[in-house]
């Protein structure tokens, strides 16, 4: 039988190397070594910072680094992420924090994510320098774009709902009439006496709206009751399935609306675009027109109702053009490109709803919701980095070969013209390690 262990061993005071006690095949330590530089993140929030007023501040590196580890980590409360940012040491070796070292405060981080980069331009520079990552170690194709859409449950429920009251149409124009100036709320006034049951009242977006929320709409599939909800969209390369465009908007309006504002996101990272492929909520003629200006095949299946009806053909061009788009859906072409939709775009829809917080919104308002889905789209990018691009040949792994061909027989011999081999070590392979007890 063994010696048993107490607590006498843990009580001992050694001085270690963070770097050490981290494993060389860590995500976080990959996802450090890929992106490499960090100065982009200082130079985006430079403009968010006073020069020489107020106290010192939070590198605005580690509280984006905070804020894509949650992210990555699928955690939606921020007192959580930073309760297991402190217990995990290769959270800390990310954030460049010793063990010793206080992490920031949680009131910090909400301010940062909700106020301070509340317009979502230093996310945005992180979401476009992790696309260009993928492109630059051949991650990304380029030439044929999986979009789809999802909804997200917002932060409000159905009780805050409440009545949308507007001017009527008569009372506003006989005011402007006689030069009154309208009130600034609408008054509310009683109902007329109504004889009989009281009928059931259907709330919907025309007459009500969330009094904690106000961007949120009502959406719900037929037999199922409705949700305050968020859509985002995405748009996937088939390659690695690494996102390559995303959107957060309001829950209303046609759904193809949001097709052209991801095409122009994704124009100038991925030029060489040929098709695009979308499911039949997309379909739609301003649609397959805007397309078709951009010189882009769009794989958009048209919806039954905007067939002909009769065989005499097409007679608005509307119908001509859901004939063409039918056409193009039936093709070999197309339907590779349904599969690919199926299998990337509504792939990396469940990946971001189950593991990094997209099922539901964490935060009120649009903005901070396309926050929140720049997030998680950085963070599935980094992960396709992490997993597929090539590791690098340098660093403390790399120099046991280093030094064995740095020293083989082979090398005795000098060549003219040659230099004599050498070994360059960086500081962070130069550690030693020393325990001291004191008992």
């Amino acid at each position: 039988m063994g010696e048993a262990r107490t607590k006498e061993g843990a009580r001992q005071i050694a001085m270690v190397c963070l770097d050490e006690l981290v494993p060389e095949d860590d995500r976080y330590r990959r996802i450090d070594e890929i992106v490499g530089d960090w100065s982009f993140v200082r130079e985006a929030a430079r403009s968010y910072y006073a020069e020489r007023v107020g106290r010192p501040s939070i590198d605005p590196t580690v509280l984006l680094k905070l804020m894509l580890a949650g992210a990555l980590e699928g955690i939606g409360s921020v007192r959580e992420l930073l309760r297991v940012a402190d217990l995990r040491l290769d959270l800390r070796l990310f954030l460049g924090y010793g063990l010793g070292e206080r992490l920031p405060a949680h009131q910090t981080i909400s301010e940062a994510q909700t106020l301070r980069f509340a317009d979502g331009d230093v996310f945005e520079r992180l979401f476009l320098h992790t696309v260009a990552l993928c492109k630059q170690h051949g991650l990304i194709e380029g030439s044929h774009l999986s979009v789809d859409g999802f909804h997200a449950e917002a932060n409000a429920a159905l009780r805050s709902l409440r009545a949308s009251l507007e001017p009527l149409a008569g009372e506003a124009a006989s005011e402007a009439e006689a030069d009154v100036p309208a009130p600034e709320r609408p008054q509310l006034r009683l109902a007329e006496p109504r004889l009989g049951p009281t009928p059931k009242r259907r709330a919907s977006n025309a007459t009500v709206v969330s009094a904690t929320d106000a961007d949120a709409r009502l959406k719900g599939k037929p037999g199922q009751r409705p949700h305050l909800v968020y859509r985002g969209h995405v748009g996937v390369d088939p390659k690695k399935r690494c996102i390559a465009g995303c959107l957060g908007e309001r829950a209303e309006g046609h759904e193809g609306d949001a097709l052209a504002p991801i095409l122009d996101r994704v124009r100038f990272v991925l030029p060489e675009l040929a098709s695009v492929g979308a499911d039949q909520g997309f379909a739609a003629e301003r649609v397959w027109e805007d397309t078709a200006e951009r010189r882009i095949v769009a794989y958009i299946p048209p919806q039954p109702s905007m067939l002909p009806r009769d065989d005499r053909g097409p007679r608005t061009n509307v119908q001509r053009l859901a004939l063409a788009a039918k056409k193009r859906a039936k093709s070999e072409a197309g339907i590779r490109a349904h599969r690919r939709r199926m299998a990337d775009a509504e792939g990396v829809i469940a990946e971001l709803k189950n593991l990094h917080g997209l099922d539901r919104v964490r935060c009120r308002g649009t903005p901070a919701f396309h926050v929140q889905l720049l997030l998680g789209c950085v963070a599935i990018n980094l992960k396709r980095l992490a997993r597929h691009a090539p590791a690098a040949h340098e660093g403390v792994a790399a120099a046991p070969k280093a030094a064995a061909t740095a020293f083989s027989p082979g090398n005795d011999q000098r060549q003219p013209g040659s230099q004599r081999a050498s070994i360059s070590l960086s500081r962070k392979q130069l550690v030693w390690t020393t325990n001291l007890c004191l008992n």
